[in-house]
This record gives C-alpha cells, structure tokens and sequence, in this order.
C-alpha cells in the first residue's frame, strides 16, 4: 500500500502572459510592504510598470510558484551588465513558508540564469533576512563588495558564479 502525503503540491512556471505577470507584480507590492520597505531607490514603480520586458527572453526570466490555485512565491532575474545577472524579488508567502519553495525558486532561477548564458548572477539583500541569507549560502552564493547603490541600512551582497 501506498503512503499519501500531507504535503501539499507546489508548482512552478516561467511568466509567459500578462496575467503572469499581474501575479508578480502582486507578490512584489506585497513583498515591499511585509519587509516595510521603501523600493524607490531602485526605481521599484518603474519596474512594476515593465515587469514583462524586464523579467523575459531573451535577458530576464519571472518565476511563480503555485500550491492548488494560490499563489505562493516568485523569483525573477535579469541583466545586471554583460555576462552578469541580478536576482530579484525572491518571496515566498507566509502561508506556504517551511515547503522547500524558496529553495526550490532559488535553484530553478540559477539553472534560468545560466541556461540564459550568464556567467554569475548577484544579489542585494539585507541583514535582518538571515533566512534568504542563509538559503543563499545553502545554494553557493558568497559575499562581495557592493557592486550597486543601497541605502538601506545593513545591506549585504552576494553572488554565485557559473
């Protein structure tokens, strides 16, 4: 006999429409919200405005992570500069924390990214996030110098190379 799992079923795909992408932009106003921060230093309203031309082929990639019809977490990357990538907006909803999810998205935006020909991809994060940062580490990112502008105090940066 067969055991059943209480575990629900999570799922993921690429954005490819414009519902795809309302989803993110959901997910990322509510994400700076939870985190009480203020994304105008990176220019968050116009990022919100072209998320399909910045999280798309050939360059970006948008992930959305699903259990039943609810949508549980994203992560996008797009181009830094040449050869190098920048993950954003990884989020996984509170009610679908402890599933694997952010991992999961973490590892299937590296394999995007390098399947896209990136030679490594960065990240901003910040300190009080020890989670992602420790989520990071799991998945070979390391620490580096600041490689942009963030004013918000305790900013750290990594990266993973290809």
């Amino acid at each position: 006999m067969q055991e059943q799992s209480n575990q629900p079923q999570v799922m993921y795909h690429h954005a490819s429409h414009s519902l795809d992408f309302q989803a993110a932009k959901e997910l990322f106003v509510e994400y700076s919200k939870v985190m009480h921060l203020d994304l105008g230093f990176q220019d968050f309203a116009d990022e919100l405005k072209a998320l399909p031309d910045r999280y798309s082929g050939p360059k970006g990639d948008l992930i959305l992570a699903t259990v039943g019809d609810q949508l549980a977490g994203s992560v996008a990357v797009h181009e830094f500069k040449p050869g190098i990538a920048e993950m954003k907006r990884l989020y996984v909803r509170d009610a679908f924390r402890h599933l694997g999810i952010g991992q999961e998205l973490v590892a299937r935006i590296l394999a995007s990214a390098k399947s896209l020909g990136y030679q490594s991809i960065r990240l901003d994060t910040l300190d009080k996030m020890q989670s992602a940062i420790k989520l990071y580490e799991a998945a070979g990112f390391k620490n580096i110098q600041p490689y942009r502008f963030n004013p918000l105090a305790g900013a750290e940066y990594m990266e993973y190379q290809f």
